[in-house]
């Protein structure tokens, strides 16, 4: 059988293996082994540091795994996370017990100090200890949950994003052929398509009459949040705020992206025009209503700013006149048609007189499709070039006022009225809810009319820009930067607390491997082995038990003097006085201080003492002696105050 040296005494070195079998034989694999974990734990904190820095993501088969099974997720996680931290967890614990072991060959413990360090070295709560003795414990017991806590909220998946790469097909206006005013009548309408998408047409002003009435009569919010209106088609996408006449292509020429289960949403830039409107009350407009010029029929005429060869003429349709809103837009293809002109009857005399004009800007729009919600956002990003220079676009769009404002008046009302009603009336709201400053009616009928005028111009630069891809299949194509469902593992304040303890463990270790040369000086004693404790305390000898039990037999009829938590003070054993000694055959052996000619009386004779065997019984001189050596021991012990980490004295 082979025998080891299990302390490390002064006069002990550390030497190769004896022909006795006696030998330190500690090696490096058996006294840094727990350390190694730290390779695992080190790569695994950097690499989920790096994800979270660069913003890598799961996509794919992971995703869809971890969203089909999210109760099987957490369970695996937990177990990572209880792993992880073990590793942690040992490897404090493993810093401690050498720390204490190295202590411990130095310094005097009670038991209750003994017993603390093995609870600090587990870690585990030990109720039966003093309550000086067991906040400490408790401390390094709540202490060891954080690791695993830590690692959990690192290494937990959440649904996140991330981005790539896709084509969608864009409005195309080098051939504006097709976008033209055509003739009201009855088989002269311009080209259209009806699918499940929805009808799309060039005759926006004919045979879109009824979205556009209301957008016209939603457009003022009464409340502070944007606007949510729907999408002039059947793609149920909606637009929040402002559509700017641009998102024609989601949820028709989409599909490379929408096709992608995964796929959040996208986001790319498009080319429009920006419609900035003003209106006004005009005193001297000459567009007036007069008639009837024939049984139910009025006229409404009178030159516009912007009107080139002559007056505007139009007819419309009325009982009495009274019911009738035109609005009048200069004819001519060599007007900017910028202007638009009302003239009403009493029913709707607040927009009698009113005048707004209409400026297109080129612009490069920011539009986010949300996949998910169904919802689009648009941003103005910047200025460009006329993409239409002929103003094709643009001079139709202002055209189709006219003729919407004569099919939607009959004989008793004008529906294009009630939605501009519609619309001020909202503003009314809006402004008295938040805000006190007094306006007047004028002002609410211009501000009203206004937003109804923008929102049914954006609405019909989208219903053109649908015409030109699902009609006139007139689309160019464009790169959009796609928002693609993934993983993210952990959250960013989680990884950085748990990268920092792993770096704060790594630097606790080198300081300690420095500090103690690489633990040189530990011996292969350990408090926390039961065989080890078994065998150093019977090389102690008797003394150790005798010591025990005299303090039993003392404290019998005393008052406890320390707090105790959930349990009965026990025999009082827990504050006797050990040490641990090394052997001059290199074993260690665990001694109650005062004993063994350490203490008060020793047992044995005083180096120099003369013995005198004819005047004196032996055995009674040597029984006088131990009794004494007990008793000094005792008084020892008692006088002590010892602390968590032993005495030197």
């Amino acid at each position: 059988m082979v025998r080891q040296l299990t302390f490390l005494g002064n006069g002990v070195k550390r030497q190769g293996t004896g022909c006795d079998g006696r030998s330190p034989r500690y090696n490096h694999w058996m006294r840094y082994n727990t350390f190694y974990g730290l390779l695992i734990t080190t790569t695994l904190a950097t690499l989920l540091l790096a994800a979270d820095r660069f913003e890598w993501r799961a996509t794919g088969v992971v995703f869809r795994v971890a969203n089909r099974f999210p109760g099987s997720v957490a369970f695996i996680v937990q177990l990572f996370a209880a792993f992880f931290g073990v590793i942690h967890v040992a490897i404090i614990c493993k810093l401690i017990n050498y720390a204490l072991r190295l202590r411990l060959a130095k310094a005097s413990v009670s038991l209750d100090v003994l017993r603390t360090w093995m609870d600090m070295s587990i870690p585990r709560v030990d109720w039966d200890l003093p309550l000086r003795f067991f906040f400490p414990v408790l401390f390094t017991v709540l202490l060891s949950l954080v690791p695993a806590a830590l690692w959990a909220g690192s290494i937990t998946p959440l649904i996140d994003r991330t981005t790539g790469t896709g084509t969608l097909l864009l409005p195309s206006y080098e051939d504006v052929s097709m976008i033209r005013e055509y003739p009201m009548e009855i088989g002269n309408a311009g080209p259209s398509l009806r699918n499940q998408k929805g009808l799309f047409t060039y005759s926006v002003g004919q045979q879109l009459i009824g979205p556009l009435l209301s957008v016209a009569a939603s457009a003022s919010s009464v409340g502070a949040d944007p606007i949510v209106h729907p999408k002039i088609d059947n793609t149920q996408f909606s637009y929040q705020g402002r559509s700017y006449g641009v998102g024609a292509p989601a949820g028709l020429t989409d599909l490379l992206i929408s096709s992608n289960n995964l796929a959040a949403g996208y986001r790319y830039q498009e080319e429009g025009y920006l419609a900035n409107v003003s209106c006004i009350y005009n005193a001297t407009s000459n567009f007036t209503l007069s008639g009837p010029v024939n049984e139910w029929i009025f006229a409404a005429s009178g030159s516009l700013p912007d009107s080139v060869g002559g007056p505007e003429y139009s007819n419309y349709i009325g009982h009495d006149g009274r019911a009738i809103v035109a609005m009048g837009v200069a004819f001519s293809q060599r007007s900017p048609r910028r202007y638009i002109a009302i003239t009403a009857g009493e029913a709707y005399g607040f927009l009698n007189g009113t005048q707004c004009e209409i400026d297109f800007t080129p612009t490069l729009f920011n539009v986010t499709v949300d996949l998910s919600n169904l919802n689009i956002t648009v941003r103005p990003a910047q200025t460009i070039p006329d993409f239409n220079p002929q103003r094709n676009l643009t001079r139709t769009v202002v055209r189709q006022f006219e003729l919407i404002s004569n099919d939607m008046t009959n004989l008793y009302v004008s529906l294009l009225g009630e939605a501009l009603n519609s619309s001020i009336a909202a503003y009314n709201m809006s402004r008295a809810s938040v805000s006190r400053n007094p306006f007047t009616e004028q002002e609410a009928t211009l501000a009203g009319l206004k937003n109804s005028i923008i929102a049914m111009a954006d609405d019909m630069l989208v219903a053109y820009a649908s015409a030109q891809l699902m009609v006139g299949r007139m689309f160019t194509p464009q790169t959009a930067k796609i928002y693609v469902y993934a993983l993210q593992f952990g959250q960013s304040p989680y990884i950085y607390a748990i990268f920092s303890l792993n770096l704060l463990i790594i630097l606790a270790v080198v300081g300690e491997a420095v500090r103690t040369r690489g633990w040189s000086s530990l011996g292969r004693f350990n408090y926390l082995d039961p065989r080890d404790l078994i065998i150093a305390a019977s090389r102690g000898g008797r003394e150790l038990a005798d010591a025990a039990d005299d303090m039993v037999q003392s404290d019998v009829k005393k008052i406890p003097k320390h707090v105790w938590l959930l349990s009965d003070p026990d025999e009082g054993n827990g504050r006797l006085v050990v040490r641990l000694r090394g052997r001059e055959d290199g074993h260690a052996a665990i001694e109650v201080v005062g004993a063994g000619g350490t203490g008060v009386g020793g047992g044995e004779l005083e180096k120099g003492e003369k013995w005198d065997g004819d005047d004196v019984d032996v055995e009674k001189e040597m029984a006088r002696r131990e009794w004494e050596g007990k008793k000094g021991s005792e008084q020892g012990v008692k006088k002590r105050r010892m602390g968590i980490f032993g005495s030197t004295g």
